[in-house]
């Protein structure tokens, strides 16, 4: 995975798009751990819900963002301690419809990586403490002949779908022919 976001950034200067959703969780989990972190909690069971196959990518921030805020996760949710529940209401990257950058510019394709998740804090009782749902989105513009090299090749669920379409196809045409236009006057006036 890191050398995936080296090749990427290197080639492009630009986050993959898997990094990106690393960066929307932890923006997302970070209020979340801190507003566990408030209860007072020196230990947590930590409980990904949901069939999302990003689960691994937030349980892993989760523990680092929680560890970070001084609780400490531990795996065995049979203990009968404090249980948080995280769901992830979303979790993904999109692609906006293509552009140019000036008329002749190359193809750009913005990129919104986002994340929303639930969380439920849940006592030894199994009462409910804390309800919370925290989300994050981050976003860039890339170049669509990039967008191979930012898409993950082992985790296909953080890979957007590009549309067919582009914005100013109509305008785009115009434009050009009147720039046209306008040369091949200025070039047959100026003869006269």
């Amino acid at each position: 995975m890191i050398t995936a976001f080296l090749l990427g950034f290197v080639l492009t200067g630009s986050m993959t798009n898997l990094d990106m959703l690393e960066t929307a969780v932890l923006n997302a989990l970070e209020p979340v751990a801190e507003q566990v972190s408030s209860q007072g909690l020196e230990t947590i069971a930590l409980n990904i819900q949901g069939e999302h196959e990003g689960g691994w990518l937030i349980e892993q921030i989760a523990t680092h963002t929680l560890g970070a805020a001084g609780v400490t996760v531990y795996t065995s949710r049979d203990a009968g301690g404090w249980i948080l529940n995280l769901r992830p209401m979303e979790l993904g990257v999109t692609y906006a419809q293509t552009r140019r950058s000036w008329i002749f510019g190359g193809k750009q394709v913005p990129r919104l990586a986002s994340c929303e998740i639930a969380a439920t804090l849940v006592d030894p009782e199994g009462d409910v403490i804390l309800t919370v749902r925290e989300g994050s989105v981050i976003e860039n513009t890339i170049s669509s002949s990039d967008i191979i090299i930012m898409e993950s090749s082992t985790e296909e669920w953080a890979n957007g779908e590009l549309s067919d379409e582009e914005s100013g196809n109509i305008l785009e045409p115009l434009v050009v022919t009147g720039v046209v236009t306008a040369l091949v006057y200025l070039f047959y006036s100026s003869r006269n």
